[in-house]
């Protein structure tokens, strides 16, 4: 006879059993979910600084799109399935500026403000796009760029340049090269009205200044803007004085005149005029303004004279004269004045002055034909106006004496048996009444 199982040891069995079919179908449950229910999330943005990141996080929060945050904050990321229309998004909203305002700064209506707030708002406009610029070159992670732009002053020697400063934190392993460093100064120089590169510092992320040095005066590098202005406003100063002399002594003459000022010290090729050898490239030192008058200026002047037709040596003294009153113009101090001939009509630019000087004094030259002096108009030849006179009676015979339609005598004996029967009905009118 067999011995039952104990109770206890079937109970346990089917505890087991049941302990493990349980089991399997939590982990089927387990493996179902994260094949075919678990939600993946793949990486939005990562890098970012905390004040970028939270800008990020608060547009997700805006739109309800769940996210994941790593690496201290600095990776953010989101659902697989959203990544693609958050991304752009995120790249169509304000937190794709990463704190930085642009121009869409003008998007809303500025109806009240001031001119002062209206210039601030352009000042902060102008450097949050500089500053999109700049962070979207390669290399480059962030930037920070401050404008100094100052009033416009009435008088040109109270106008100050204005002045930029970019501070550039690179990414890891990447270096501001020069040539990196010379685009941002020209992107700026570029950008802000009237702002010479040399007013462009660049600094790294230590703050030590990456830029070159700006040329000092009297160096090689090229002009300030405000120098090549006083110079040109002295050289018209100048100009409108010769012309004016000339003019009052040698009326009824078509002539150009082009004046140059070079400093005392530059090379005597420049001031040569007409000089075979002269250097056409030579032009004033950077930073040179000229100043004074008389013997105390500190520069000389170079007068071209250009007439459309070579004059005599009498005209040309009388000229030479005028001048000199009018500019006090020095041989001795080196300034100097020569006669060329040739077209007039186009805009005579200010100098250098290259072309070599054709003295009436030289050898002859073809003369081109002088044309006739005068207010610019002529009156037509008589043959003209009588052509016009005998043209305006014709069209008045023709309108005024056109053939019109006669009556013949029927019609005429019809309208006067119509006349007098008016005529009766009036008189018999008349009689009634009296």
């Amino acid at each position: 006879m067999e011995n039952p199982v104990p109770a206890p040891a079937a109970a346990r069995g089917q505890l087991y059993l049941l302990g493990g079919v349980f089991g399997l179908v939590l982990l089927l449950l387990a493996i179902g979910y994260f094949l075919f229910l678990r939600t993946d999330y793949v990486v939005l943005a990562q890098g970012l600084r905390p004040t970028d990141a939270s800008a990020i996080v608060a547009e997700l929060d805006k739109r309800g799109v769940a996210y994941r945050l790593r690496d201290g904050g600095a990776t953010i990321l989101v659902p697989e399935g959203q990544a693609d229309a958050t991304r752009v998004a995120i790249a169509g909203s304000d937190a794709a500026a990463r704190g930085q305002i642009g121009f869409e700064l003008f998007n809303k209506s500025d109806m009240g403000l001031t001119n002062f707030a209206q210039k601030i708002n352009y000042q902060r406009a102008l450097q949050g796009e500089l500053v999109r610029t700049i962070t979207a070159m390669d290399g480059v992670e962030t930037a920070r760029v401050h404008l100094a732009l100052p009033e416009k002053a009435l008088f040109r020697g109270d106008r100050v340049d204005p002045k930029a400063a970019v501070t550039v934190t690179m990414k890891p392993g990447q270096t501001a090269d020069p040539a990196r460093v010379s685009g941002i100064q020209q992107l700026v120089a570029a950008a802000v009205p009237d702002l010479p590169e040399s007013k462009v510092v660049v600094l790294d992320a230590a703050g030590h200044v990456i830029s070159p040095p700006p040329v000092v005066d009297g160096g090689t590098g090229a002009e300030r803007p405000a120098d090549i202005e006083e110079r040109g406003a002295v050289e018209n100063y100048y100009r409108a004085r010769a012309r004016g002399a000339v003019e009052r002594q040698m009326p009824g003459v078509r002539f150009a005149l082009r004046v140059l000022l070079l400093p005392n010290g530059a090379p005597p090729t420049a001031a040569a005029g007409g000089t075979a050898g002269a250097d056409p490239t030579v032009v004033p030192a950077a930073g040179w303004t000229p100043s004074g008058e008389g013997a105390a200026r500190n520069f000389r002047m170079r007068i071209l004279f250009i007439s459309e037709a070579p004059i005599n040596s009498e005209d040309q003294q009388i000229a030479r004269n005028a001048i000199v009153q009018a500019t006090g113009l020095d041989d001795q101090a080196g300034d100097s004045l020569s006669f060329e001939t040739g077209p007039i009509d186009q805009p005579v630019s200010s100098p250098p002055i290259a072309q070599p000087s054709h003295a009436a004094a030289g050898a002859p030259m073809a003369a081109a034909p002088i044309p006739a002096q005068g207010f610019g108009f002529a009156w037509p030849p008589i043959w003209l106006w009588l052509v016009a006179g005998v043209a305006m009676a014709a069209v008045l015979v023709w309108r005024f004496r056109r053939p019109g339609a006669r009556m013949s005598g029927e019609e005429q004996e019809a309208f006067a048996q119509r006349l007098r029967r008016q005529l009766n009905m009036t008189e018999e009118a008349g009689d009634a009444a009296a």
